[in-house]
């Protein structure tokens, strides 16, 4: 009798040790299958192996950080949130995992959160480029140029000509209004092959701010290229415009800006504005009384612009 309960005692010892070899080999089977396919960025097939993971290893911390990734890659950030604070749990030694978390609350525009995991991300892994720059990205939305710099300074000089670097020490500079160095930067990115809408506004931005405005004029033009009914570009050339008292064509750009969007107070206020100063009084009393009727508050506005237009031209 003892010799048969020492044999099934054995039979039960080798059938546990031989289904948990048999999980720990699905597992690993299918968390290779997930990490080809999410370096292949096959989101789906990753997604659905890395659960097929869970469902074997429910506390996997890769496959709960990984499906993480996943759901910020595809836009659903709040699940990706809800991973990636379930990872958090496990181990808050992985500085991807607290950059991610901070990326996470930076998108939700909570900064100081942001800040904190990507300090956490910072001290983890101190030369990593792609964290400081993250940082003064943060500080710069904080107003706290002086931080925001001293980062993205760091990060340049460990990783240097990285667009999304200079891009942002062109952003802290402009914040701080020093106008010369924002321009420096962004011309950097240009020469290193960015093209994109949002580093065209700002340079355009810059250079209307430097008085450099047939440049600023072609940067507006380039987003106008790209997208005939940006928003943004139209006012800007109507309000570049309006700043070398080219009136007629301010008023064709707010015109167009109206065609857009005929909520857009800012261009009916600056259109009303553009018409008295061209001379054209009947077109901006007009303007002038709707803005009246929609709310006082707009049409002092456009007297407030006239105001101070009239006062400039008169200590010429």
């Amino acid at each position: 009798m003892k010799k048969i309960t020492v044999i099934l005692m054995f039979a039960i010892i080798f059938t546990h040790v031989a289904i948990s070899a048999q999980t720990y080999d699905s597992a690993h089977v299918y968390a290779q299958i997930a990490g080809k396919a999410l370096y292949d960025t096959k989101y789906e097939k990753a997604e659905e192996n890395y659960n097929n993971v869970l469902r074997f290893d429910k506390e996997n911390f890769n496959a709960i950080k990984s499906l993480g990734i996943i759901y910020s890659a595809t836009g659903d950030q709040l699940k990706a949130k809800e991973f990636f604070e379930r990872a958090y749990k496990m181990n808050k030694s992985d500085d991807d995992l607290c950059n991610n978390l901070g990326v996470i609350y930076s998108g939700e525009g909570k900064v100081d959160k942001a800040i904190s995991f990507y300090e956490q991300a910072l001290a983890l892994n101190p030369k990593k480029p792609v964290y400081l720059t993250n940082l003064g990205q943060e500080f710069t939305k904080k107003n706290q140029t002086g931080n925001a710099l001293q980062y993205l300074h760091r990060s340049d000089s460990i990783a240097p000509n990285q667009v999304v670097t200079l891009f942002n020490l062109g952003n802290a500079y402009a914040l701080a209004k020093n106008y010369a160095s924002a321009e420096s930067y962004y011309e950097k990115c240009i020469t290193l092959g960015e093209k994109s809408t949002e580093l065209y506004y700002f340079m355009g931005t810059i250079k209307r701010n430097l008085k450099k405005y047939d440049e600023s004029e072609s940067f507006f033009l380039k987003i106008l290229e790209q997208n005939k009914s940006d928003l943004n570009a139209v006012m800007s050339l109507g309000v570049l415009y309006s700043m070398q008292s080219k009136y007629q064509e301010a008023i064709n750009q707010y015109k167009r800006v109206l065609e857009i969007d005929d909520t857009f107070v800012n261009a009916k206020i600056s259109l009303g504005a553009s018409y008295s100063l061209f001379g054209d009084t009947k077109n901006g009393d007009i303007i002038l009384k709707e803005l009246f009727a929609q709310d006082s508050a707009y049409g002092l506005r456009m007297l407030d612009v006239l105001r101070y237009e009239y006062t400039k031209k008169s200590k010429k």
